[in-house]
């Protein structure tokens, strides 16, 4: 061999290693040093196409790499950066038939099968992406050394299963993607779609905090990851995560949607407000975000452009959509709120779609008689406290049909004075003989017509055998002094998105330890039953665990006054007929709102009922001082015989 090629084969070889270790400046000077030795050497062309490649000249690499095909036509590696360059440049066909000639040449290298599968991918081939994926996991991943950063075989597969739906075994691939790479963001970030869209919401969790490490100024990352976040209900990490993704230069309309609806969530109405507005600015063609911003809207008590807002997302989503059932649903709880309730009702019927299907195969009632003998299982929806506001329909429904109750067993016990020859109990599980039809106890004031809300007085009542339960009160003398006996009831269900705005801390009624002729019994169950009383302020706790549902009511049957926030308790001490003061958020639900009033300001639904509101969209901490101080000086009054409320 001249001395001369040789020289040139020798300044190849040193740039190849120094291509390895990353010195890109010394590999390139040996490259076109072997060059200047031998114009058409074809390492020394390929060498300078790669790192034309990784600058992004893909250009530049094409008319490299191509020369040094020309020079070798048998060596498999130029053929596979060839494509690479090609995919590039947007030459996608002519990269396909450059990878499958690189496959020809090495069928063992998996990364020409991994990058011939992308190609077929962006070609629109699944089934043939699929396959070139298949056959890169299938090679040995030790096989040469890459020329270029190519994502692996099952990186690959994971991101065509998604695609196809094929979820099960996306997870799978995906699972040895991060493996084989993981380092790798995008392989992190599908793996959390995969177990988002699989309910595996501590699997998501913990890919996106792996994107999140991976990528800490991306605000998709923390966007993704604040999103998840919310849904699990953490909402302090998830505001934080979705600020900061928002005060980016550009957030997305998700993001900013997202963190509307946290910020709604957590009480900041105005400023969610905000966000939703920027979120539908940005994208004013997107249905959901179009919805949420009609909640906030509503939220706030601008009824008339909240519901402009669902109207034309109810226009023009698809027949059938959950947007559109969204959209109407959510008018539905605007026409109520402002007491249009006929069309309330009708619309309100759009959460069948949004909620579980019924327990019942039978077809749905109509609302129409029933031949005598034939019965419609009514079934309970949703919380508990829907279930007992909606009970009072029952009555009106066995004028019409004979009835069967499906009930949570909890309410079982208290609908005594709801049954009779033509109302009875309903087996859970089974559907008694003689049932030809089923509704939702939800579904009730719009099949049977109604036009305002229907009171009826008391409709349930507390069972014999579970006044026991409240005997403990009798047990502890209340002294002389007292002059009312108060239920307290500070807290719901923390899994209910609203909850921070609706609930309290008990150390927020600490000034309740000022008023003097008042005995305060805690009616609190879950978590928030074990919170401290604050300093000076006494509430009786019941011994042992819970009570149940029926307990519950025998106690309240026991006490002047419950005061409670927006919880099953409202409801139930309303039901059972009993004084009730309701501490409530601001906006809250539509059933406590000016449209579902008397004009002496009562509920219409329970008229022992009184609230006490926030006042304006301010923080929770904020928000509640108003009405816990009016709740105050109506107690103080309550006791001194001034406030309208019977002691016993």
């Amino acid at each position: 061999m001249p001395s001369q090629d040789r020289r040139a084969d020798q300044a190849a070889e040193q740039a190849a290693r120094l291509h390895r270790a990353g010195d890109l400046a010394g590999a390139d000077r040996l490259y076109r040093e072997a060059l200047a030795l031998r114009p058409d050497h074809a390492d020394g062309l390929h060498g300078l196409g790669v790192l034309a490649l990784g600058r992004g000249q893909s250009g530049q690499a094409i008319a490299f790499i191509g020369r040094a095909v020309a020079v070798r036509p048998e060596v498999a590696v130029y053929y596979l950066n060839l494509g690479l360059a090609l995919r590039d440049q947007g030459h996608a066909e002519q990269a396909r038939a450059a990878l499958q000639v690189a496959v020809l040449r090495d069928p063992d290298d998996p990364r020409a099968h991994a990058a011939l599968a992308a190609v077929l991918e962006a070609l629109h081939r699944p089934v043939e992406a699929e396959a070139a994926a298949a056959a890169a996991v299938r090679c040995d991943p030790g096989h040469g050394t890459p020329a270029t950063a190519i994502p692996g075989g099952s990186a690959a597969l994971g991101r065509l299963r998604i695609a196809a739906g094929r979820l099960e075994e996306a997870l799978a691939a995906l699972h040895a993607a991060v493996r084989e790479a993981p380092d790798d963001a995008s392989s992190w970030h599908r793996l959390g779609e995969a177990c988002g869209r699989l309910g595996r919401t501590d699997g998501a969790e913990a890919a996106f905090r792996r994107v999140v490490a991976l990528l800490p100024d991306d605000p998709a990352a923390s966007a993704n990851l604040g999103g998840l976040l919310f849904e699990r209900g953490r909402l302090d990490e998830a505001e934080a995560l979705l600020r900061r993704a928002a005060s980016c230069a550009a957030p997305t309309a998700e993001t900013l949607s997202n963190l509307g609806l946290v910020l709604m969530a957590t009480g900041h109405l105005p400023e969610a407000e905000r966000a939703l507005a920027q979120a539908s600015a940005l994208q004013p063609g997107s249905d959901g975000i179009a919805v949420n911003r009609g909640s906030i809207l509503a939220e706030l008590g601008r009824h008339a452009e909240a519901e402009g807002c669902l109207l034309a997302v109810e226009a023009r989503a698809p027949s059938g959509s959950v947007d559109a059932a969204r959209a109407r649903f959510n008018r539905a709880t605007v026409l109520l709120a402002t007491g249009r309730h006929r069309d309330g009702w009708a619309a309100f019927e759009a959460r069948r779609r949004l909620v579980p299907p019924a327990p019942s195969p039978l077809p749905d009632w109509d609302g129409r008689a029933l031949p005598e003998g034939a019965a419609v299982l009514l079934h309970a929806e949703q919380g508990l406290g829907d279930a007992i506001q909606f009970l009072r329909f029952v009555r009106r429904a066995a004028e019409r049909a004979s009835v069967r109750l499906l009930l949570p067993e909890a309410l079982q016990p208290l609908v005594s004075g709801l049954l009779s020859s033509r109302c009875r109990l309903a087996t859970p599980g089974c559907v008694d003989e003689g049932c030809v039809a089923q509704a939702s106890l939800l579904s009730l004031p719009f099949l049977l017509g109604c036009a305002a809300p229907v009171a009826d007085g008391p409709y349930l009542s507390v069972p014999d055998d579970a006044r026991p339960e409240a005997a403990w009160l009798d047990a502890r003398p209340a002294g002389p002094t007292v002059r009312l006996t108060v239920g307290l009831n500070w807290a719901g269900s923390p899994g209910y998105r609203f909850d921070r705005r609706r609930s309290l801390q008990l150390h927020r009624l600490g000034h309740l330890s000022e008023l003097t002729g008042i005995r305060f019994v805690s009616l609190q169950q879950g978590e928030a039953a074990r919170q401290p009383a604050p300093e000076g302020l006494a509430v009786e706790r019941p011994p042992g665990p819970p009570a149940s549902l029926a307990g519950t009511a025998a106690l309240i049957a026991r006490l002047d006054l419950v005061v409670t926030v927006d919880t099953a308790i409202g409801h139930l001490a309303g039901a059972l007929g009993r004084p009730v003061w309701l501490l409530n958020r601001y906006g809250g639900d539509w059933r406590w709102q000016d449209g579902n009033l008397l004009p002496d300001g009562r509920s219409a639904w329970y008229p022992t009922l009184r609230q006490f509101r926030q006042r304006e969209p301010l923080p929770p901490d904020q928000a509640w001082q108003a009405p816990l101080r009016d709740l105050a000086r109506a107690l103080g009054a309550a006791a001194g015989g001034e406030g309208g409320v019977r002691c016993r």
